[in-house]
């Protein structure tokens, strides 16, 4: 098993730790995650060198910690990020009884080599303008780019740099049947599958017509995607693949490669939902959202080691920064986006371009009417698609190279962020 292997199953363990923990209990409680990211969570220029890189993909424990938090108020929940410092095993384990008997109340605490206690804060800064650098002569590799929130800002980026956009995505495209053509919206579609099934003398289940609908819907989408690249003078391919799977990532990348040249960007942006508690998530459902994420990038990376990448844009979530009730899989994926581009920035230097963009909650994608009813009581702004496909697109042209980890949310209105 490789060291980054060992890293991502860590945060697998976790998750099943902190279940079993609260099935044990009704209430109160200590729960406690340690990582070992350097004693600043991975965010330090120290911290990501001497072997550091490969354990950014176990980064996901705050994300379990912070989620716990808010899924467990009665219960005490510590994150403890340590640096080994060539100490032994029985002096990190002093610092970390010392913190929990006598330190702070902070929820993420570092703990120095040297005795210095660190902890997080976000702080708000403007966006400085830039030049964009990327261009017609690029490649761009879109993870879920074909459909949602990450299609509208890649339409801005391509009217931008009038790249080559590989966009990847589960979806398969196929010809819409007959008696669709023309037909808009989801009842219409339904009731003309259904006057089509019952002349076939086919017998359609409720759950299969409305999965006819759905790709029906979202191959329409994706089609309007390419469109609209097309329309902003740059190009569009979409490929059908599972982001999961190292083969299947690799293979497609390579006829990428044949055909159109050196990939020089990364956008990953795919990304599923599955909310649970703690308590109540299945393997399935954490596996699905959590590798969504992680593999997807891994595979990624892993596909274009050898490709000259200008830019590597990674589709996180303020949901790694604070915890959310019921996405604990989606919190700590995310929080291991962050901390791996982190890393990668430190690795890759100036040559480039590396973003880990923390969205809020936005006017579109997975937010549902009903949620947006709900983040409108909590006086939440929703991020519309036009202003953020435009934060976007400042935000890698931006000279703002050392700010990695951002947090997007009410403020894109006003061309600023939260960097951690």
């Amino acid at each position: 098993m490789s060291c980054v292997e060992e890293a991502v199953a860590i945060n697998r363990e976790a998750f099943d730790a902190a279940r079993t923990f609260k099935k044990g209990r009704a209430e109160g409680g200590l729960f406690v995650t340690i990582s070992d990211l350097g004693g600043d969570f991975g965010l330090g220029r120290s911290s990501l060198s001497n072997g550091h890189g490969a354990r950014a993909w176990s980064a996901g424990l705050g994300g379990l910690a912070k989620t716990a938090a808010i899924e467990w108020p009665s219960t005490t929940v510590r994150s403890i990020d340590v640096a080994r410092g060539g100490r032994c095993a029985s002096a990190i384990a002093a610092d970390i009884a010392n913190e929990l008997l006598s330190g702070g109340s902070e929820l993420e605490i570092g703990l120095g080599a040297d005795g210095e206690r660190v902890t997080l804060r976000s702080t708000p800064v403007a966006v400085q303008p830039g030049v964009q650098p990327m261009g017609p002569s690029d490649v761009i590799v879109v993870s879920g780019g074909g459909r949602g929130v990450t299609a509208a800002t890649m339409i801005e980026l391509a009217r931008d740099t009038k790249a080559m956009f590989v966009l990847l995505g589960r979806s398969a495209l196929a010809i819409e049947p007959i008696e669709a053509v023309g037909v808009a919206d989801d009842a219409s579609l339904k009731r003309a599958l259904l006057d089509a099934a019952r002349i076939s003398g086919e017998a359609l289940t409720p759950n299969e017509l409305s999965l006819r609908v759905s790709k029906i819907l979202a191959n329409r989408e994706i089609e309007q995607t390419i469109a609209s690249i097309t329309a902003v003078g740059a190009r569009a391919r979409y490929v059908s693949v599972d982001i999961t799977s190292a083969g299947a990532v690799s293979a497609e990348l390579s006829k990428v490669r044949a055909e159109f040249g050196p990939i020089t960007g990364i956008v990953h942006g795919a990304g599923v939902l599955a909310d649970k508690l703690i308590v109540d998530k299945t393997d399935a459902q954490f596996d699905s959202v959590f590798n969504t994420k992680v593999a997807g990038l891994r595979w990624l990376l892993d596909a274009t080691d050898s490709d000259p990448l200008k830019l590597l844009c990674l589709f996180s979530s303020v949901a790694a920064r604070t915890g959310n009730n019921g996405q604990v899989d989606y919190a700590m994926a995310n929080e291991v986006l962050n901390k791996v581009a982190a890393a990668e920035h430190r690795r890759r230097g100036e040559t480039c371009v590396v973003k880990s963009l923390g969205w809020g909650p936005w006017d579109g994608g997975m937010v549902s009417p009903a949620l947006k009813t709900h983040f409108a009581s909590m006086g939440v702004s929703l991020i519309p698609l036009a202003g953020g496909a435009r934060m976007l697109v400042a935000e890698i042209a931006s000279p703002q190279r050392d700010d990695v980890e951002l947090v997007l949310g009410g403020a894109v209105l006003t061309g600023s962020s939260l960097v951690l």
